[in-house]
């Protein structure tokens, strides 16, 4: 018989955020992802939430590292927290790796991190554990599913992913690879994200976004135009900037996160901007409106954001008025709906225009809806299937998008945080729990 194989959810199951898992195997431990949420409600953070670490603070000598499926702060915002208990070997890409050292490095801890490159499609043995990184296409650059091979058959965590045929960096989920598992030595767990679950149909490509963007611009030719996205979205980031080139403007980064973001995605090779066409702030007083397109921070309502700053009037480089358009490329996180309804509203009693994606399409989800992944468990045919990544109601749709593709009930486990799952020749059963409260904590405390 093959030694068993135990999965132990620490969090991300049942809410959005805190993504943390750990597989078990020949008394060793390797986390995959260790995230933090932020509290329904918007703007004026002043906490977040992470996974209960109780039991990795009692098992801490018997653990190998983490590895890192992508660089957003609910796969990885909680690590420097983590970093407080132990010293940590941690593996990602490079991207994801550059986010997390400012973080660590930030927090003065990062001489207890050991941080560990890995490319696409390597194979690497952590311990006794053998990893793969599969490339897959999500909303920020260099993203993975992690696929562990083990005595129990293959594990496969699909991390954060979407099915898009045409990604601007042209960076594909790998479905050969995801087949070739399938075909040969077969996924025996599939654990599945299930932001979208809910959502019909497929998602929109990212490259149809850098199309209307370029039709917004022609149509707000007069104006000076401000776009706001997420600073990790260097894909979004980039078809921002080619639409403002393509019309003669000037691209001037506001706010630190995007500033510091694409400085260092330039220096990786992964934005294409070039210098003449970067501007300082001061650029946006010397400059007609439309001259210039200003990449700022705050989408999500954030209060010290660029945005959030000037819906009170009070930023230091420019005031809005009817000469400004303002285009929201981003989805509002579910929560922050007040917080970036405020900031709207200030923007237009100052006048200005607001685009946002209920008139045009200016954002792509970075996540599979229902039909990428009923694709994927096509393609994957795992024995069994645990839905990760989401509220109760996704997760739940996730297993009924299994349950319709013709797997069985009893193979499609619908778990929690906390749960413990043994994988033995016998089968998949819940074995026990560990601690998994929401450990809340405040910013820099």
């Amino acid at each position: 018989m093959a030694k068993p194989v135990r999965v132990v959810i620490l969090g991300g199951l049942g809410g959005v955020g805190r993504n943390c898992m750990a597989i078990e195997h020949d008394d060793r431990i390797l986390l995959i992802d260790c995230g933090q949420m932020f509290p329904s409600g918007g703007g004026d953070i002043t906490k977040v939430y992470l996974p209960d670490f109780t039991w990795l603070r009692q098992n801490r000598e018997r653990l190998d590292g983490i590895v890192l499926t992508h660089g957003h702060e609910d796969h990885l915002g909680a690590i420097p927290y983590l970093l407080r208990d132990m010293s940590l070997t941690i593996y990602g890409s490079e991207f994801t790796l550059a986010l997390l050292k400012n973080k660590v490095t930030n927090a003065n801890i990062g001489q207890r991190a050991t941080l560990v490159k890995v490319s696409d499609g390597e194979r690497r043995r952590i311990g006794p554990f053998d990893v793969e990184f599969i490339p897959v296409t999500h909303s920020m650059p260099q993203t993975f599913a992690v696929a562990l091979h083990t005595p129990q058959g293959v594990v496969l965590h699909s991390g954060d992913f979407k099915i898009d045929l045409s990604p601007v960096d042209e960076r594909r989920t790998d479905l050969a690879r995801l087949g070739s598992l399938a075909s040969n030595e077969g996924i025996r767990l599939l654990m599945l994200d299930s932001t979208n679950a809910e959502e019909p149909g497929y998602s929109q490509s990212e490259s149809h976004i850098g199309k209307t963007l370029r039709s917004m611009f022609v149509e707000h030719r007069s104006q000076r135009i401000t776009v706001t996205a997420f600073a990790s979205h260097i894909h979004r980031i980039q078809q921002i900037a080619d639409a403002a080139v393509g019309e003669g403007r000037l691209v001037v980064p506001l706010g630190r996160t995007m500033m510091n973001n694409i400085r260092m995605a330039r220096n990786l090779g992964l934005l294409r901007i070039n210098e003449q066409d970067l501007a300082e702030q001061e650029a946006i007083e010397d400059c007609r409106p439309d001259e210039v397109c200003i990449i700022a921070t705050g989408s999500q309502g954030e209060s010290q954001s660029v945005l959030a700053q000037l819906a009170r009037g009070s930023d230091r480089w420019f005031t809005v008025g009817p000469e400004d358009t303002i285009i929201y490329s981003s989805d509002t996180i579910p929560g922050n709906e007040s917080s970036v309804n405020e900031v709207v509203e200030g923007l237009l009693r100052q006048g200005a225009k607001i685009v946002h994606n209920g008139i045009a399409d200016v954002h792509a989800t970075g996540h599979a809806q229902e039909g990428e992944l009923r694709t994927y468990i096509s393609l994957t045919e795992p024995e069994y299937l645990v839905p990760i990544h989401g509220e109760y109601r996704m997760l739940h749709a996730n297993a009924r998008n299994a349950m319709a593709m013709g797997m069985p009930e009893h193979k499609v486990l619908l778990s929690r945080d906390g749960d413990i799952l043994e994988i033995s020749d016998d089968g998949i059963v819940r074995v026990g729990d560990v601690p998994s409260q929401m450990v809340s904590i405040r910013v820099g405390g």
